[in-house]
């Protein structure tokens, strides 16, 4: 609160900056914006679940396991604004194993290059997701971190649409997103309407398979 009360916000007061002051400050939310992208962009690339995938583990703590990020000698500000900046909600302590839920998100496609607007995208869902419950692949845009409104109404796919989806003979499923569908496979489709794509993959209830790293998850393959 003092800090507010530095560029006039208290409590009880009256707020309606005007001249270089309300310009200064418009154009501070802007590079906010921006710089919290680029906090974000850092997190995730730094938290690669599996060392040979572009799948970021995105629940990243600090030190203590939690997320609060106060040290000793610090409060971490840029690693918290990170961590809270996309997410509403953590647990108190992160104990691997005992998450009900876990989300993966792509840093890039399989060559290493970032998702991008425009693009069409699949991925292939292996058989054995290890999710005693259900999983899911939600899409977002990037610029936002909010649904992307679409013809469909459709955010997101997951193994309670099995029976809607076309699975492949071996049992996995190939999920598609983009501007475009392809041929036959308007049911495995999330529109992106011309969006950055922002993707996460949820695990519900994962079982050790998961926690072991012995199933992988393939990365996102761009089609078009």
């Amino acid at each position: 609160m003092g800090l507010l009360a530095t560029i006039g916000i208290e409590r009880g007061k009256p707020f309606d900056p005007q001249g270089k002051m309300k310009a200064a400050m418009e154009r501070g939310v802007k590079d906010a914006y921006f710089y919290m992208q680029q906090l974000d962009a850092r997190l995730f690339a730094s938290s690669l679940y599996w060392p040979d995938r572009h799948w970021s583990f995105v629940m990243v703590p600090d030190e203590k396991k939690g997320f609060e990020f106060v040290t000793e000698d610090a409060v971490q500000v840029d690693r918290r604004a990170a961590a809270w900046f996309f997410f509403t909600f953590y647990p108190k302590v992160m104990m691997p194993g005992r998450l009900g839920t876990v989300y993966l998100a792509p840093t890039a496609d399989r060559t290493g290059q970032p998702l991008e607007p425009g693009k069409n995208y699949r991925l292939r869902v292996p058989r054995d997701v290890p999710a005693r419950q259900f999983w899911s692949l939600t899409l977002y845009d990037n610029a936002t971190w909010a649904f992307i409104r679409n013809p469909l109404d459709r955010n997101g796919l997951g193994s309670l649409d099995r029976d809607s989806l076309k699975v492949n003979a071996d049992g996995s499923v190939d999920l598609y997103f983009g501007p475009d569908t392809s041929a036959g496979f308007k049911s495995n489709w999330l529109p992106t309407m011309g969006k950055k794509p922002y993707l996460r993959f949820r695990l519900y209830a994962p079982t050790e398979a998961f926690w072991d790293k012995s199933f992988v998850l393939p990365d996102v393959e761009r089609v078009a």
